[in-house]
């Protein structure tokens, strides 16, 4: 992420916070939250817990949007989570299993990357290559005359695919190396998670 991104996206962040705070904790129009809980379970500290869990879901959610960092949407998931399970009414019907499917394809989606960078990153981290904008490098070990040596070959880029689909993404990368062995590399993304094939 470049230095013009990260502040926007620091600024960004910083007004969902700001905003989550006052309309949260300190703007009157939360009150109606209280009244809720205490007329169903007589318990104030219940909404002070969900205030926090809607705090943490909403923010986590957003940073993971801002910054990239995958980690934050599984607790924004649980924090979610949480507020489904005391919120919601449980009983078994067409609405509930509509609100699980809807809560699981959101993050499902949110999960996803938009960026095509990411795949190349998970070719680079899951494998032997290390891969630039035009070309990767294989790096491995090989015995000659009983000796140890790393072996590294140049392989350029001869195409490459994303495509962005939502709930799911799928990339492709072709590799030729310079004796004209071709090497694919295809993958498919559900939930931030690549599967290679």
């Amino acid at each position: 992420m470049d230095k013009g991104a990260l502040i926007i996206a620091s600024i960004g962040m910083a007004i969902s916070i700001l905003y989550s705070i006052y309309q949260l904790f300190i703007s009157k129009t939360s009150g109606g939250l209280e009244k809720e809980v205490e007329e169903k379970m007589k318990a104030r500290p219940v909404a002070n817990v969900i205030r926090y869990l809607i705090f943490i879901a909403v923010n986590s959610f957003l940073a993971n949007m801002f910054f990239d960092i995958g980690w934050l949407l599984w607790i924004s998931f649980f924090s979610a989570f949480a507020l489904w399970i005391l919120l919601i009414e449980h009983q078994f019907n067409f609405s509930y299993l509509i609100s699980i499917i809807m809560i699981l394809l959101i993050f499902l989606g949110a999960g996803v990357p938009t960026h095509q960078q990411s795949f190349i990153n998970h070719i680079t981290d899951s494998t032997e290559y290390e891969c630039l904008r035009i070309e990767c490098v294989k790096v491995s070990d090989v015995v000659v005359d009983d000796e140890l040596k790393t072996e590294v070959k140049v392989l350029s880029i001869q195409g490459y695919s994303f495509d962005w689909y939502m709930l799911f993404a799928r990339g492709e990368l072709i590799l030729k190396d310079e004796d004209g062995n071709v090497n694919e590399f295809s993958g498919i993304n559900i939930g931030g998670l690549w599967l290679l094939n």
